[in-house]
């Protein structure tokens, strides 16, 4: 008998005697299936937070930031500056010849999230007139535009599906009392959703700013970023730097990236030892009750090598099973899902977005929870290809 056909059949023999140790194989099956089931979302929260943020960017918009600043919040220009810097030739302008640019200030407002009324933060951006003009990407869905020099907001719809207070006609308390909410703006697929807007110059005006934190600036085409810089740099003599938007961004989210992965690898570790183990035992004890099989195979002229390829096999066939019941559980349980977590504007405010996990995800994942499976096999079914039916009966 060929080699192929020996693993066959001990691959078989191997499958039909499941049902006689269920106990055993449920314990792989479970196992993998939890790290899976656990692993899969963790990932996605990873990769979906970067999908969003990263959703913003486009390569001809820039933003103007203080040299070391890493974020807005941490940045200040005068109002000369933005000013000054608006009238920049590679700035686009509208069919009025006005600026294409925005001075913003972010903060944050305390909200109630909607699932568990917690208490957390959502960033408050005070934008220029021109804020939607450079985001064509974001339409009022319902209601109206705010007016300068009122306490009028309009809301993301990532926001109004998180927190409550949100509405289109309800107040949001911020400085200077109560700020009413006049509309609400969608699109983009990125992280502006999450936020509420309002009129930079009465957000200044109220929290007694004297400064904007940024300056957002519609190029006339990518290719006009060199010499943006290049402006930028040379007329506040260094203390100023522009980046492209998408750069920025990449910066801006770098510790929340890092500390999700890190999340993710601790866990997914943990998660992985644990299905390990959990395979080597069963399949140890698997080899061990049918340990007058495996040695009366060979005993019947089976090769090791086809006894082991059996044992292996089998091992992969149950993690594959247990994988597959962990990623279908994910999938319906979690993708698609709003979920909000620090990692706004502002680090302390909120960032709303949906979970995605995509095939190639869940291909990557199973693929993993195969390879724990054919390592936890790898021992057990190197015992099984050494078994010896004198051996085997003597211990016995």
């Amino acid at each position: 008998m060929s080699l192929l056909k020996q693993i066959l059949a001990v691959t078989a023999m191997n499958l039909r005697n499941v049902p006689l140790r269920l106990g055993n194989s449920l314990v792989i099956i479970i196992g993998i299936a939890g790290a899976v089931g656990v692993f899969v979302p963790i990932v996605a929260m990873s990769l979906s937070f970067r999908a969003t943020i990263e959703g913003d960017g486009n390569d001809a918009r820039a933003i103007v930031l203080t040299q070391r600043s890493t974020t807005e919040a941490d940045s200040a220009l005068t109002r000369a500056e933005v000013s000054t810097i608006s009238d920049y030739p590679q700035v686009s302008r509208d069919s009025r010849g006005r600026a294409v640019t925005s001075g913003e200030v972010v903060l944050v407002a305390p909200v109630s999230r909607k699932r568990d009324h917690s208490d957390v933060n959502v960033t408050v951006r005070g934008v220029g007139e021109q804020y939607f003009a450079m985001r064509p990407e974001l339409t009022i869905r319902s209601g109206r535009m705010f007016e300068t020099g009122k306490q009028e907001l309009l809301v993301g719809a990532g926001a109004v599906s998180q927190f409550d207070g949100l509405d289109l006609g309800e107040n949001l308390r911020l400085q200077d009392g109560d700020w009413k909410v006049v509309g609400i703006f969608s699109g983009g697929n990125g992280a502006r959703e999450s936020e509420v807007v309002a009129d930079a110059l009465t957000v200044m005006s109220a929290y007694k700013l004297d400064a904007y934190n940024s300056l957002s600036v519609a190029l006339r085409s990518p290719r006009e970023l060199a010499a943006f810089k290049d402006a930028v740099g040379a007329s506040s003599k260094s203390l100023l730097r522009a980046r492209s938007e998408p750069e920025y961004l990449a910066i801006a989210s770098e510790q929340v990236n890092r500390v999700l992965r890190l999340v993710g690898y601790v866990i997914g570790s943990i998660m992985a030892l644990g299905a390990l183990f959990s395979a080597l035992n069963s399949m140890y004890s698997a080899v061990s009750s049918r340990s007058v099989e495996m040695a009366t195979l060979r005993a019947l002229g089976f090769s090791s090598l086809a006894v082991a390829a059996g044992v292996l096999l089998e091992a992969l066939l149950l993690a594959l099973v247990g994988a597959g019941a962990g990623a279908a559980f994910a999938y319906a349980l979690f993708n698609g899902a709003t979920i909000s977590t620090l990692g706004g504007a502002v680090w302390d405010s909120q960032l709303v977005y949906s979970l995605a996990i995509s095939p190639a995800l869940v291909l990557q994942v199973v693929l993993l929870a195969c390879a724990l499976g054919l390592a936890g096999g790898l021992l057990p079914a190197i015992r099984a290809a050494r078994a010896n039916i004198a051996d085997v009966l003597h211990e016995s």
